[in-house]
């Protein structure tokens, strides 16, 4: 018995579009594999590594390892110090960029591209690189030091990058790039018939800004500050090189319990995974927030 032609186009139809499915997942493969193999496997060890005690790895799986992050002064205090300095460096930079992310989109002027140059500059560099350069400016014997003492007569903020105050200036500019390109690209994306609309109402420039614009960037404020908290929370190469043990923060103390002896790698493991969950839980709850404001607005 013969079949209906319909059925022909109808099941060649069907195989294309599961080719069509399935597409996508051969092109992610690669990147899947590598996830697995950099991402999944490492956190799953870590997990592994700080449920067991370094002195007794037989005795069973234990929470010591992160009851002493809170127990231990030293510890806790570099968890704070953490917190704090993240805290103070992604809103710090999201503020101070938001006004050349604003004149990068709205204003036309030459060397524009030579200023947006030099504000992603510090992209391209290392912290390590980062934290020579506030050695250089800030140091004991730094320029800004030195040029204060001719002025006053006394070296004022000498060694100041050695303190907490310098440190929040060095990932400050390592982080000011991040959060410049996060807020020129949502305010390129802002309506301008919304603001042509509150002017033509008799509205001011800054009621304009504070009643119009500024909430409808508020979400792109939030991911630039939950980015620059992530990055500012696990940075390590300027404080390697900054910290002279006057404080201490987390991401130095995972360092020194891996390689300083004696080692505590299960100790280590705790604390980095308490890093991840504080990051990622910030990132994940701040962009809900943001999500949740974008369709409010919308």
């Amino acid at each position: 018995m013969n079949l209906p032609a319909s059925s022909i186009p109808i099941s060649s139809g069907g195989h294309a579009r599961e080719r069509r499915r399935l597409a996508p997942l051969l092109l992610c493969a690669p990147l899947l594999l590598l996830l697995l193999a950099l991402l999944v496997w490492p956190l799953t060890h870590l997990l592994w590594q700080s449920l067991l005690p370094t002195d007794a790895p037989d005795s069973g799986i234990t929470l010591r390892n992160y009851l002493e992050i809170f127990s231990v002064p030293r510890y806790r205090h570099a968890l704070v110090w953490s917190l704090e300095l993240s805290l103070a460096v992604a809103a710090g930079s999201t503020l101070i960029c938001l006004a050349p992310a604003w004149l990068f989109t709205r204003c036309q002027f030459r060397g524009k591209r030579l200023m947006r140059g030099i504000l992603t500059l510090p992209m391209t560099f290392a912290g390590m690189i980062v934290g020579f350069l506030m050695v250089i400016l800030l140091g004991r014997s730094g320029f800004i030091p030195q040029v204060l003492e001719r002025l006053t007569g006394q070296p004022l903020l000498s060694g100041i990058s050695y303190q907490f105050p310098g440190l929040i200036l060095a990932y400050l500019y390592f982080e000011i790039p991040r959060a410049t390109l996060t807020l020129e690209s949502a305010l390129r994306k802002l309506d301008g018939r919304l603001e042509q609309a509150a002017r033509s109402l008799g509205a001011t420039r800054w009621q304009t800004f504070s009643l119009v614009i500024l909430p409808t960037i508020c979400p792109a404020l939030i991911s630039a500050f939950a980015v620059t908290f992530s990055v500012s929370l696990g940075s390590f190469g300027v404080l390697l090189v900054l910290s002279i043990r006057r404080f201490t923060l987390l991401p130095l103390e995972i360092f020194t319990q891996y390689i300083a002896p004696p080692t505590d790698q299960g100790l280590a493991a705790a604390m980095s995974l308490t890093l991840l969950t504080v990051a990622f839980g910030a990132g994940f709850g701040l962009r809900r927030f943001a999500r949740s404001r974008e369709v409010a607005n919308a």
